[in-house]
Protein backbone atom coordinates (compact mmCIF):
# COMPACT_ATOMS: atom_id res chain seq x y z
CA UNK A 1 0.00 0.00 0.00
CA UNK A 2 1.18 3.53 -0.76
CA UNK A 3 -0.10 6.89 0.44
CA UNK A 4 0.85 9.86 -1.69
CA UNK A 5 0.62 13.33 -0.18
CA UNK A 6 -0.22 15.36 -3.26
CA UNK A 7 -0.17 19.14 -3.65
CA UNK A 8 2.39 19.85 -0.92
CA UNK A 9 3.25 23.44 -0.03
CA UNK A 10 7.01 23.82 0.49
CA UNK A 11 8.07 26.29 3.19
CA UNK A 12 11.71 26.99 4.00
CA UNK A 13 12.76 27.77 7.54
CA UNK A 14 16.30 28.17 8.79
CA UNK A 15 18.41 30.53 10.85
CA UNK A 16 20.52 33.36 9.50
CA UNK A 17 24.29 33.34 9.91
CA UNK A 18 25.80 36.06 12.10
CA UNK A 19 22.46 36.93 13.67
CA UNK A 20 24.16 39.11 16.29
CA UNK A 21 25.75 41.25 13.54
CA UNK A 22 22.43 41.54 11.70
CA UNK A 23 20.62 42.50 14.92
CA UNK A 24 23.33 45.08 15.64
CA UNK A 25 22.82 46.63 12.17
CA UNK A 26 19.06 46.82 12.79
CA UNK A 27 19.56 48.16 16.32
CA UNK A 28 21.44 51.13 14.82
CA UNK A 29 18.55 52.17 12.54
CA UNK A 30 15.32 50.91 14.12
CA UNK A 31 14.66 54.13 16.07
CA UNK A 32 14.64 56.02 12.74
CA UNK A 33 11.87 53.82 11.32
CA UNK A 34 8.40 55.36 11.36
CA UNK A 35 5.72 52.80 12.29
CA UNK A 36 2.00 53.30 11.61
CA UNK A 37 -1.11 51.22 11.27
CA UNK A 38 -2.57 50.86 7.79
CA UNK A 39 -5.94 52.58 7.36
CA UNK A 40 -8.58 50.05 6.43
CA UNK A 41 -6.89 47.17 8.26
CA UNK A 42 -8.19 48.14 11.69
CA UNK A 43 -5.99 48.09 14.77
CA UNK A 44 -4.07 45.01 13.65
CA UNK A 45 -0.36 45.88 13.89
CA UNK A 46 2.23 48.53 13.09
CA UNK A 47 4.09 48.58 9.81
CA UNK A 48 6.98 50.65 8.49
CA UNK A 49 5.38 51.61 5.20
CA UNK A 50 2.09 51.99 3.35
CA UNK A 51 3.11 49.84 0.33
CA UNK A 52 2.32 52.61 -2.13
CA UNK A 53 5.82 53.07 -3.55
CA UNK A 54 7.23 49.51 -3.69
CA UNK A 55 9.50 50.14 -0.72
CA UNK A 56 12.60 48.21 0.17
CA UNK A 57 13.46 49.04 3.78
CA UNK A 58 16.55 46.83 3.50
CA UNK A 59 17.92 49.03 0.74
CA UNK A 60 16.70 52.28 2.31
CA UNK A 61 18.66 51.63 5.52
CA UNK A 62 21.62 49.78 3.98
CA UNK A 63 20.96 46.45 5.73
CA UNK A 64 23.42 44.60 3.47
CA UNK A 65 24.11 41.58 5.72
CA UNK A 66 20.42 40.75 6.04
CA UNK A 67 19.90 41.29 2.30
CA UNK A 68 22.69 38.79 1.58
CA UNK A 69 21.17 36.28 4.00
CA UNK A 70 17.78 36.56 2.31
CA UNK A 71 19.45 36.06 -1.08
CA UNK A 72 21.36 32.99 0.20
CA UNK A 73 18.23 31.39 1.65
CA UNK A 74 16.24 32.24 -1.47
CA UNK A 75 18.88 30.37 -3.47
CA UNK A 76 18.58 27.38 -1.13
CA UNK A 77 14.78 27.44 -1.46
CA UNK A 78 14.92 27.62 -5.26
CA UNK A 79 17.43 24.76 -5.30
CA UNK A 80 15.14 22.62 -3.11
CA UNK A 81 12.27 23.39 -5.49
CA UNK A 82 14.50 22.48 -8.44
CA UNK A 83 13.98 25.87 -10.07
CA UNK A 84 16.54 28.40 -11.21
CA UNK A 85 16.91 31.49 -9.03
CA UNK A 86 16.36 34.29 -11.52
CA UNK A 87 16.89 38.01 -11.23
CA UNK A 88 14.33 39.45 -8.84
CA UNK A 89 13.09 42.60 -7.22
CA UNK A 90 12.18 42.77 -3.57
CA UNK A 91 10.05 44.90 -1.35
CA UNK A 92 10.59 44.75 2.40
CA UNK A 93 9.13 46.30 5.53
CA UNK A 94 9.32 46.05 9.31
CA UNK A 95 6.34 44.99 11.40
CA UNK A 96 5.71 45.65 15.09
CA UNK A 97 3.22 43.77 17.25
CA UNK A 98 2.40 45.26 20.64
CA UNK A 99 0.09 43.63 23.17
CA UNK A 100 -3.29 43.00 21.52
CA UNK A 101 -1.94 43.28 17.95
CA UNK A 102 -2.39 40.50 15.40
CA UNK A 103 -2.00 39.93 11.66
CA UNK A 104 -5.20 39.32 9.72
CA UNK A 105 -5.34 36.38 7.33
CA UNK A 106 -4.01 37.48 3.94
CA UNK A 107 -1.77 36.49 1.04
CA UNK A 108 0.73 38.20 -1.26
CA UNK A 109 -0.51 36.77 -4.53
CA UNK A 110 1.47 39.21 -6.68
CA UNK A 111 4.71 37.92 -5.11
CA UNK A 112 6.39 34.75 -6.29
CA UNK A 113 7.71 34.20 -2.78
CA UNK A 114 7.26 35.91 0.57
CA UNK A 115 9.22 35.67 3.77
CA UNK A 116 9.93 36.87 7.27
CA UNK A 117 13.01 37.34 9.46
CA UNK A 118 12.45 37.52 13.23
CA UNK A 119 14.39 40.41 14.76
CA UNK A 120 12.91 40.60 18.28
CA UNK A 121 10.58 38.07 19.88
CA UNK A 122 10.15 36.16 23.11
CA UNK A 123 8.61 33.24 21.19
CA UNK A 124 5.17 33.72 22.74
CA UNK A 125 4.21 37.10 21.25
CA UNK A 126 2.36 36.00 18.13
CA UNK A 127 2.72 32.82 16.06
CA UNK A 128 2.75 32.82 12.29
CA UNK A 129 0.14 30.44 10.95
CA UNK A 130 -0.54 29.19 7.44
CA UNK A 131 -3.95 28.06 6.23
CA UNK A 132 -4.22 24.97 4.08
CA UNK A 133 -4.86 25.77 0.42
CA UNK A 134 -7.37 22.90 0.56
CA UNK A 135 -10.28 24.62 2.25
CA UNK A 136 -12.48 21.54 1.72
CA UNK A 137 -10.80 19.24 4.27
CA UNK A 138 -13.63 19.62 6.75
CA UNK A 139 -16.33 18.61 4.25
CA UNK A 140 -15.56 14.92 4.80
CA UNK A 141 -15.51 13.08 8.12
CA UNK A 142 -12.49 11.14 6.84
CA UNK A 143 -10.25 14.22 6.83
CA UNK A 144 -11.46 16.29 9.76
CA UNK A 145 -8.42 15.21 11.80
CA UNK A 146 -6.10 16.82 9.22
CA UNK A 147 -5.36 20.36 10.27
CA UNK A 148 -6.56 23.30 8.19
CA UNK A 149 -3.69 25.40 9.54
CA UNK A 150 -0.04 25.03 10.49
CA UNK A 151 1.58 27.13 13.21
CA UNK A 152 5.18 28.33 13.26
CA UNK A 153 6.56 29.82 16.48
CA UNK A 154 8.81 32.86 16.06
CA UNK A 155 12.44 32.67 17.17
CA UNK A 156 15.05 35.40 16.91
CA UNK A 157 17.25 34.85 13.88
CA UNK A 158 14.79 32.52 12.15
CA UNK A 159 13.94 33.13 8.50
CA UNK A 160 11.03 31.64 6.57
CA UNK A 161 10.34 31.74 2.84
CA UNK A 162 7.03 30.54 1.41
CA UNK A 163 4.80 30.90 -1.67
CA UNK A 164 3.26 34.35 -1.92
CA UNK A 165 -0.17 32.84 -2.59
CA UNK A 166 -0.51 30.91 0.68
CA UNK A 167 -2.92 32.48 3.15
CA UNK A 168 -1.32 33.30 6.49
CA UNK A 169 -1.72 35.45 9.58
CA UNK A 170 -0.27 36.13 13.03
CA UNK A 171 -2.00 35.20 16.27
CA UNK A 172 -2.69 37.93 18.83
CA UNK A 173 0.24 39.06 20.95
CA UNK A 174 -1.07 38.54 24.49
CA UNK A 175 2.26 39.42 26.16
CA UNK A 176 3.80 42.75 27.14
CA UNK A 177 6.71 42.05 24.76
CA UNK A 178 6.94 43.96 21.48
CA UNK A 179 7.54 41.54 18.62
CA UNK A 180 9.38 42.91 15.59
CA UNK A 181 10.17 41.26 12.30
CA UNK A 182 11.16 42.11 8.76
CA UNK A 183 8.87 40.85 6.00
CA UNK A 184 9.68 40.71 2.32
CA UNK A 185 8.21 39.83 -1.07
CA UNK A 186 10.22 38.45 -3.98
CA UNK A 187 9.08 39.10 -7.55
CA UNK A 188 11.06 37.35 -10.26
CA UNK A 189 11.66 39.71 -13.16
CA UNK A 190 11.71 37.00 -15.84
CA UNK A 191 8.95 34.50 -15.19
CA UNK A 192 9.74 32.66 -18.40
CA UNK A 193 6.43 33.48 -20.03
CA UNK A 194 6.30 34.02 -23.76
Amino acid sequence: MMIENIFPTPILYDFVSDNEDIKYDIDKIIDKVDFNMIKGWGDTHYISTDFKSNPNILKEYGLVKLSKEIDKHLGNYCSALNVEKKKYSMISWFTKFKKGNYGHVHHHSYADMSGVYYYKTNGDDGDLFFQSPNQNLDTSKCYTNISNSWVHKPMEGKILIFPGWIRHGITTNSTDNIRMSLSFNIIFEDKGYE
